[in-house]
């Protein structure tokens, strides 16, 4: 890897790192610990970017992998969409009572929602191959989500509430208890439908580069 490939890995391994610990809140205390933490899709990418940059800078076929132009671009839109969901709809752009203008109550979400993915799209527009993408490499993206929504869809059927919700599911447009099915399976259409307009767009910016 080139240095700057490897001064983009440390320094998003690190931070992915911080931003779950005191997100998590594990450093606190066992009373303030924050428990189901990985139910939630902002936690599990932020774990996903330690791990995967983590492996970037050891020597082996999982670095190979995760270097080709679809590894980095996969890896860049798991991310992305926790800024994307973070802001624009379960902060409606900042503006949620209780937030300040970034939409956050504690620098830990700065970490999480804004920093490192913010870094992970400069470390793709600055080292990552970009190289081949296609239609393809989009729809290959969307196992993400669905593999998310198979584990929620999997765990709700365990019956036990999130403690943070009050309900099955993490986030209030994924509730199909509360919204009925007509209107849970609009949301995920619409949902899949926007992040797969997410990958054709980034498909775009990758022609520019």
């Amino acid at each position: 890897m080139s240095g700057l490939e490897t001064a983009f890995a440390v320094l998003i391994a690190l931070l992915s790192a911080l931003g779950l610990v005191t997100a998590s809140r594990i450093l606190e205390g066992p009373d303030k610990r924050r428990r189901q933490f990985f139910v939630y899709y902002t936690n599990l990418s932020n774990a996903a970017m330690l791990i995967g940059h983590v492996l970037l800078l050891i020597p082996g076929p999982l670095r190979a992998m995760l270097r080709t132009s679809t590894g980095r671009y996969i890896t860049l839109l798991c991310i992305l969409v926790t800024f994307v969901i973070y802001f624009f709809v379960l902060t409606r752009f900042g503006r949620h009572p209780g937030l300040n203008a970034l939409g956050v109550r504690r620098f830990s979400n700065v970490i999480v929602h804004y920093l490192v993915p913010g870094l992970t799209a400069a470390e793709w527009l600055a080292a990552a191959d970009k190289s081949g993408l296609g239609l393809k490499d989009a729809l290959a993206w969307l196992l993400v989500p669905l593999a998310y929504l198979a584990f929620l869809l999997l765990r709700a059927r365990s019956g036990v509430v999130i403690r943070n919700t009050g309900s099955l599911w993490p986030y209030g447009f994924m509730d199909r208890e509360a919204l009925g099915r007509k209107k849970w399976l609009r949301n995920i259409a619409l949902t899949l439908a926007g992040f797969f307009a997410m990958g054709l767009a980034l498909l775009g910016v990758s022609k520019l580069f």
